[in-house]
């Protein structure tokens, strides 16, 4: 334990590398604050799902599109001068978005330029990530690297959820724009990052590379099997954002500028509960994605059915609701964390990052699909009968998915 701390601790010491990790933490912080607030400021004014669909597809269409493109600038031109304009682009739009109040018309489009321009970020960020720390720092850079993203992002919605209720968009969209700011001044401290300058890859060759990531997780069950799970939880998710404020609006009676501050925290706590229990070697990574989909399945069918029959109202309704989210926050991480790991086991060095590559793609493809039918759904069946069979059928997965891990001794 002292020794792998020891490792971290040697590489967050090299400047370079720390810098950019704070770039990348401040950046990403930015970003939650933005989804939230659009989340919040589109539904105020539309009080419709399919508002809030439009601001999801804002951001997956651009990640779906662009991504081989940002991974090609990525390999040709210098990875810190990428990294500055994309922050730079993304700060002009959120100023835009401050200006025109957030008008529904003008803060979708806008969303797409600014995660348009994240989108070229990433790449840039995870490729400057090797030429900041020695090869044998490799791994733990790695590491660090991901856990900054995904707690930036943790982060940044809690805190978003927080100011937004105390002050309102237009604060946390100005708080946003200065954790831009920041991020471009930490920026302009690195040293140039210019990548290798022989045997660019093509476009064509870029596309080549993405088509064989989903070949190889075809010829492997193994890879095929945790792949699609992995990629399924992340477009949940993306269903789930989308329903959300309508849900806690009309049926649970909360508001859209507060229920963001009682559903972060409560997410965030099963997260970490998950993210805790996970780490059970007597559990094989089959059985802990099935028991995520059980748990997230019952969460979903009980609602649907107290719904139904009214069976909880008022405050009895708010105490599930508070429990569901911890439950639903739990399931969720354990599905993530114990797919990825069998993917990173299974996949050799040299094709993870074509894989991780394709997963992305794909996810952002599932989240454009599912967001507009989450909308569609509650507009033509309703809640209840989301909750129900939308339950019914992961649990059904989680079933599947169970005896396929056994039978494949997963």
């Amino acid at each position: 334990m002292i020794s792998v701390s020891g490792t971290y601790i040697e590489v967050l010491k090299r400047r370079d590398f720390l810098v950019l990790t704070l770039m990348v933490f401040f950046g990403q912080m930015a970003s939650a604050l933005l989804i939230l607030s659009l989340i919040v400021s589109v539904f105020s004014q539309t009080g419709s799902t399919f508002g809030v669909s439009g601001v999801v597809l804002s951001f997956t269409i651009p990640a779906f599109f662009l991504m081989v493109f940002a991974g090609l600038a990525a390999d040709i031109f210098d990875r810190k001068k990428i990294m500055i304009v994309a922050y730079t682009a993304t700060s002009l739009v959120v100023l835009f978005i401050l200006i025109t109040g957030q008008a529904v018309a003008a803060s979708i489009p806008l969303s797409f330029l600014y995660f348009a321009g994240n989108t070229f970020f990433i790449p840039s960020s995870s490729a400057a990530t090797a030429q900041v720390v020695k090869r044998e720092q490799l791994l733990a850079a790695n590491s660090i690297f991901v856990f900054t993203l995904s707690t930036a992002l943790l982060t940044g919605f809690f805190l978003a959820s927080v100011i937004h209720f105390f002050f309102g968009s237009p604060v946390t969209l100005s708080i946003c724009l200065v954790l831009l700011l920041l991020s471009i001044i930490l920026g302009l401290t690195l040293p140039q990052l210019e990548p290798t300058r022989q045997n660019h890859p093509t476009l064509v060759k870029k596309l080549k590379n993405i088509l064989s990531g989903f070949k190889f997780v075809m010829k492997s069950k193994t890879v095929w099997y945790f792949f699609s799970i992995f990629v399924l939880i992340q477009g949940l998710v993306f269903f789930a954002i989308t329903l959300a404020p309508e849900f806690f609006s009309e049926i649970v009676g909360i508001p859209i500028d507060k229920s963001p501050i009682l559903v972060m925290p409560l997410v965030g706590l099963g997260v970490v509960i998950g993210s805790i229990f996970v780490h059970r070697p007597e559990l094989s990574e089959g059985l802990l994605i099935s028991i995520g989909l059980s748990i997230v399945g019952m969460v979903a069918v009980l609602l649907g059915l107290a719904l139904m029959l009214d069976l909880i109202i008022g405050s009895l309704l708010l105490v599930y609701i508070v429990f569901g989210l911890i439950f639903l926050g739990f399931g969720a991480v354990i599905i993530m964390v114990a797919a990825r790991t069998v993917i990173q086991k299974k996949v050799p060095h040299s094709n993870l990052g074509i894989v991780f590559a394709a997963s992305m793609i794909a996810t952002s493809f599932l989240s454009a699909v599912l967001s507009p039918l989450a909308a569609l759904l509650e507009a033509t069946i309703g809640f209840v009968n989301i909750f129900v069979y939308g339950g019914l059928l992961l649990l059904a997965i989680s079933a599947t998915y169970a005896y396929l891990g056994n039978r494949w001794k997963f």
